[in-house]
């Protein structure tokens, strides 16, 4: 149901066809917006990991959302935990909006592993982010990552289990 821009009466009868149209169904059309949301639990049999110094898709089934929308914002979100197989290098995640990397360089959010004594310990990554002005339809959101050089990012899927949604806002 689409939005009907309100009427403005001067002089004329108001009938229920204009009362429906102007009211009910634009209220029930800002509603249906509300309504629109997709989330994934991930639950697997093994670790995710990747060694990728390039954006890759963290798991394109379990962690791929399609939404369609009525044309506006998306609200995006991702809660989990990380892990790196070697000290000081960089776990750096992005968002793929229907098949195109959101953000160019080093993506939207990066964790970093500290010393030695910090290695294969699992640590927090959660973010939410903005997509403005996405056209309506159906839309695929991806969760990526990379790692520097040498590295091995994990995420675990077993024990824990990380949470990735969207919402048209």
């Amino acid at each position: 149901m689409a939005w009907t821009a309100p009427k403005t009466w001067s002089s004329e009868p108001l009938t229920s066809l204009d009362l429906n149209q102007n009211v009910r169904d634009n209220l029930n059309h800002l509603k249906n917006r509300l309504d629109s949301s997709v989330d994934k639990f991930v639950s697997g049999e093994a670790m995710l990991q990747t060694t990728a110094t390039e954006f890759v898709d963290v798991d394109a089934v379990n962690l791929s959302l399609t939404l369609t929308t009525h044309g506006g914002d998306v609200l995006l979100g991702f809660t989990g935990t990380v892990q790196s197989t070697v000290g000081g290098r960089s776990i750096y995640f992005n968002v793929a909006v229907d098949d195109v990397d959101y953000i160019a360089d080093d993506g939207i959010i990066c964790s970093q592993i500290g010393g030695s004594f910090d290695n294969n310990l699992h640590k927090p990554l959660s973010f939410v982010m903005l997509i403005p002005g996405l056209s309506a339809g159906s839309h695929t959101f991806k969760l990526r990552w990379k790692t520097d050089a040498g590295n091995t990012a994990k995420m675990d899927v077993v024990r824990l289990h990380p949470q990735f949604w969207a919402k048209e806002i």
